[in-house]
């Protein structure tokens, strides 16, 4: 996925299952040797970034940290009251990316950087207790980075531009009201929840049906990161399960929907390169991405159709 992102692709994580079962622990963790997938991916494409750097590439990184709560997008960089007024809609941007109106973009040059972007959207992220988890996300959170790579190609040559993202996703858990007991707030956010989850799930139905029509706007969550599923860029879904027995019937419904995603193709990926200069413009599309390892145990690849 990382490899994907800083070569000029559009790559996702998604972190899928029920309430409790870990998901944000993953995505996020804590500190020192507890980090989570995202913190550690930033600072492995800041080693990235400054090994590369002999080669003549210089970077960019842009990061954003949002949530998705009742179906509003929520600026996890910026404080709540500051939040009004703000109309953060979605629309295409540039490079085969969604671009958000209004949304704060942070420059990240540092591990520093990492930890204090954390510790800000950590604080602003929505955090209620039920009956099935004490410390449940009640949001969709959305961490992205824009990556761009720029180089000029023997001495005065032509310039290159790469221009990737990387979408790390910690979904809201699905839950039962039967077990959860929500009423209230909690029992509205809950259903916001599970609609965006079976939202999304319609969206890798008709995928994995090759339907014509993907319903990527029927939820926020599926239309911000249309880019990634439908072709133009690479996904991959971690599962967390419960080991408790409890939780046997929704660990069963999280590999059914594992057992879905993994009868998805996605297209022809689009790597997002342009050169500039020595005899005019051009740019790259659907280039060889660079080789990844399969998916391991516990996540599901959205395939890519044989060669």
């Amino acid at each position: 996925v990382l490899n994907n992102a800083y070569g000029g692709f559009n790559s996702c994580l998604f972190a899928y299952g029920q309430t409790g079962a870990g998901k944000t622990h993953t995505m996020l963790g804590a500190t020192g040797d507890h980090r989570g997938i995202i913190p550690r991916s930033i600072e492995q494409i800041l080693t990235t970034v400054q090994e590369t750097a002999e080669s003549g590439w210089s970077y960019t990184l842009q990061a954003s940290f949002l949530e998705i709560y009742n179906e509003s997008i929520r600026d996890l960089l910026v404080p709540p009251k500051e939040l009004e007024g703000r109309d953060y809609t979605i629309r295409q941007g540039e490079n085969g990316m969604m671009a958000i109106a209004d949304l704060k973009i942070m420059e990240v040059t540092s591990t520093e950087d990492v930890e204090r972007l954390m510790a800000t959207a950590e604080k602003h992220k929505t955090v209620k207790g039920t009956d099935m988890n004490e410390r449940s996300s009640r949001s969709h959170t959305v961490f992205q980075l824009r990556i761009t790579a720029t180089r000029q190609l023997k001495g005065d040559g032509p310039k290159q531009t790469l221009h990737g993202s990387l979408n790390l996703v910690d979904l809201a858990g699905s839950e039962r009201l039967s077990k959860s007991c929500a009423t209230g707030d909690r029992l509205k956010e809950t259903q916001s929840i599970n609609k965006s989850l079976s939202a999304l799930g319609d969206v890798f139905t008709a995928i994995s049906k090759k339907q014509n029509h993907v319903p990527f706007r029927n939820s926020k969550l599926t239309f911000l990161l249309q880019p990634c599923l439908s072709g133009d860029g690479k996904a991959l879904v971690l599962m967390a399960l419960s080991p408790a027995d409890t939780s046997a019937h929704e660990s069963l419904c999280t590999l059914r929907f594992s057992s879905l995603i993994s009868q998805c193709e996605l297209g022809k990926a689009t790597k997002h390169m342009a050169t500039e200069g020595a005899g005019g413009d051009s740019s790259a599309t659907g280039m060889k991405r660079p080789s990844t390892a399969g998916p391991s145990s516990g996540m599901s690849m959205l395939k890519k159709p044989k060669a």
